[in-house]
């Protein structure tokens, strides 16, 4: 069930007894902006360290080690064109207590206080923890920074998007961190509250009616966000290639496709199978072709992402194979294209893809997504039965159909030692 309680500020129950824990997510969404996310990330830092009521780090979690273990965490994502901050409480479900209806009492309370008292001195966030939070997240970028394969997608990221907001990391960029202050990021966790869309998740067990008119007390105002997830760019027929030497024992190549295919439309589950096909999966040709049979990679797969139009390719492996491995991988998309591949890969492919699915709604965070997407995406959303009849229904002529509509855009490869 989904209620808003003012304009841009939603709640959304998802009643379960499947869980032994009760999990509440707040969402906060906002265009992905290369101003903003700096201080996005800081904020979500400083959330979860400490508040006014709980000014130090270990205050607040002995409180929540209190409540039967509480477990209390944000994160930081991009979807398309939307940046996302999220804070995650789990706790134990009221079934497996002794006393009913206490913990959920306190968890709105310290969800209040985070939200409506931060820690701050004045007009700032707390110096000196702002300080400690901000030092750690320039050191987890930079870190992020030195690993060879979030390199080398950033660098293929760069070449392929010609939005550069697109490109960017979900943390930003260490330069844009190194920039906020504890001031400017007060002054943007005060603009999300007012601004942003808020949606709060509740799955679990839940008296609705106690948690609405709690929630509604927190008196957030009406607001006005145009968020427009789909991002898409038009083909190029000038491929983009990029070569570096780095002191690494490994090489990597990466190849971006470009996609026309859109979240919803006709080839949508078409390219799911694809790409299962292709390389999601060990029994994937990619995998099968130049890992196993021609031992020429340490590792290869693919991926796709459907609200940026973008097709990921990329290996790992020694640069005298380069141009072999290259070559391997465009004749698997030719043989796709040409429906050189057996009824039998087909439906492995299809049985991999179903079985995911379903694994994946043993998880609460999966659940929230399809609510979430729903309440984003209105009718495209296929149901779970939806999606699994639509990956049961792809035929060999829809691969090819969809096969032929992706291209090469760029082309980056990381030359080690």
């Amino acid at each position: 069930m989904k209620m808003e309680l003012v304009k841009g500020v939603n709640l959304h129950f998802l009643q379960s007894k499947k869980f032994k824990t009760n999990k509440i997510k707040v969402r906060f969404s906002a265009p992905l902006d290369e101003n903003t996310v700096a201080a996005r990330v800081l904020v979500a830092c400083m959330m979860e360290t400490a508040n006014k009521k709980y000014p130090t780090s270990q205050l607040f979690r002995e409180k929540l080690a209190s409540l039967y273990g509480v477990e209390l965490s944000t994160s930081v994502s991009k979807r398309g064109h939307i940046h996302y901050v999220d804070l995650n409480i789990s706790f134990v479900r009221d079934a497996f207590l002794s006393k009913k209806n206490v913990l959920i009492d306190e968890i709105l309370d310290i969800l209040e206080t985070i939200l409506f008292s931060p820690l701050t001195d004045e007009d700032h966030f707390d110096s000196e923890t702002f300080e400690v939070e901000k030092k750690n997240t320039i050191s987890d970028l930079e870190s992020e920074i030195e690993e060879p394969y979030y390199y080398a997608h950033g660098q293929l990221n760069q070449l392929f998007f010609e939005d550069e907001t697109i490109e960017m990391s979900r943390l930003g960029k260490v330069e844009l961190v190194k920039q906020e202050t504890a001031q400017s990021s007060l002054s943007y966790f005060r603009q999300m509250l007012t601004s942003d869309t808020i949606d709060f998740f509740f799955i679990g067990e839940f008296n609705e009616v106690a948690i609405v008119d709690r929630v509604n007390k927190f008196e957030f105002e009406p607001r006005e966000k145009h968020l427009s997830i789909n991002y898409q760019q038009p083909f190029s027929n000038v491929v983009r290639e990029k070569l570096e030497q780095k002191e690494q024992q490994q090489s990597i190549l990466e190849l971006g496709y470009h996609l026309s295919i859109q979240y919803g439309d006709p080839l949508h589950i078409p390219l799911v199978v694809l790409n299962g096909l292709l390389g999601a999966f060990s029994h994937s040709r990619l995998f099968q072709t130049i890992r196993e049979k021609e031992g020429l990679a340490y590792t290869i797969s693919s991926h796709f992402d459907i609200f940026t139009g973008f097709m990921r390719v990329f290996a790992g492996i020694d640069k005298e194979y380069r141009t072999k491995v290259m070559t391997l991988i465009m004749r698997q998309f030719n043989d796709l294209k040409r429906g050189k591949f057996t009824e039998s890969e087909l439906q492995l492919t299809k049985e991999m893809l179903v079985n995911t699915t379903l694994l994946a709604q043993d998880r609460q965070n999966t659940l929230i997504e399809r609510a979430y997407l729903k309440t984003t995406l209105k009718t495209k959303l296929l149901s779970l039965e939806e999606w699994l009849k639509a990956i049961d229904k792809v035929t060999k002529e829809d691969i090819i159909k969809t096969a032929k509509t992706i291209n090469l855009q760029s082309v980056y490869f990381m030359e080690g030692k």
